[in-house]
């Protein structure tokens, strides 16, 4: 399996350390000291080792591997299942393996939005999939290995990570309900869920952000009437539901924004806007700048920034060499 994807036409000489496959044999994997491998198991079940460590795998599941080991498959059972084999950096270009094992990352993170990737450096393995997400991440699976593969414009590596970003907020996302037994409502934690009509909604809107949306749908998917709901989300969150999901697509947005240069218009669209005019509106009412603006500001500040010992450099290894998106 290709660890990285090479520019046919557009942006010659570009290497985005990617690969992206749906297989079901996975057989001989070899990741160790190259690439993290993110499983997407969509239908049967699966038996992994790695090292001394056996763990079962039920769909729908996320699999999470890092580059510290050569996972094996022990067995399967009508198993079907996405790959994706990644280096962090395609998420953006600081993204090293020892910046991401630092004892500063999480710091570093939040303070440039970048990706946690706990479920990878944690080493739990299985994340389960909530039946609402199954939808929008197959659909994401599928776009981002279509731009992977016909590479139709200057915008293919951008896109293709645009993509991920939405598979990896999700997983973040499941990793969070899993470990603490209980969601936020907020990408930092600042407000935790324990409701469970209250999480049905939170989830039926994070699931659906990209879709016309309306606070009927809301309400149907969490069993309880709009009243009772839009004064739960006002006391856990202090937003209404439709607030919640406006606030829910401008942070989507804001990683569009600040890591692809997938033009605004496409980005206003895939969260859920009608028109670039509304999404520029409401993204200036949220953050103070226009999307413009932000992704400037977003890249000038990774600019300046020190990340770990200096500045990193992409590595030029045998698989991942070359020009690297970021």
């Amino acid at each position: 399996m290709e660890y990285v994807t090479k520019a046919k036409e557009f942006n010659i000489g570009k290497i985005a350390p990617v690969g992206c496959t749906s297989e079901v044999s996975l057989q001989k994997i070899s990741i160790r000291n190259e690439c993290f491998l993110l499983l997407f198991i969509t239908e049967g079940t699966a038996t992994f080792g790695v090292g001394d460590n056996i763990f079962n795998c039920t769909s729908p599941c996320f699999v999470c591997f890092d580059e510290t080991e050569d996972p094996v498959l022990l067995k399967k059972k009508k198993l079907r299942c996405q790959c994706i084999y990644f280096h962090p950096q395609f998420l953006n270009i600081n993204m090293t393996f020892s910046l991401i094992r630092s004892n500063n990352y999480q710091d570093i993170a939040y303070n440039h939005d970048l990706f946690l990737l706990r479920p990878f450096t944690d080493e739990e393995r299985v994340v389960p999939v909530s039946e609402q997400y199954l939808d929008k991440l197959k659909s994401a699976f599928e776009a981002m290995k279509f731009e992977l593969e016909t590479q139709r414009d200057w915008y293919w590596s951008c896109r293709s990570r645009s993509y991920f970003m939405e598979i990896m907020i999700t997983l973040e996302r499941l990793y969070g309900l899993i470990g603490r037994g209980i969601m936020t409502a907020c990408p930092d934690g600042t407000c935790e869920i324990r409701n469970e009509h209250l999480r049905k909604a939170v989830i039926c809107i994070e699931s659906h952000y990209s879709d016309r949306l309306t606070l009927p749908d809301i309400t149907r998917s969490s069993d309880i009437n709009h009243t009772t709901l839009t004064t739960l989300f006002k006391t856990e969150t202090g937003s209404t539901p439709m607030e919640y999901l406006r606030n829910y697509r401008i942070s989507v947005a804001k990683k569009h924004l600040a890591f692809t240069e997938v033009p605004v218009k496409e980005i206003s669209v895939r969260c859920g806007f009608k028109t670039v005019q509304h999404f520029s509106r409401i993204f200036v009412e949220r953050t103070g700048l226009s999307p413009i603006q932000f992704r400037k500001h977003s890249v000038d500040e990774r600019k300046k920034a020190v990340f770990g010992d200096g500045v990193i450099l992409p590595p030029r290894n045998k698989t991942l060499g070359g020009q690297v998106s970021g």
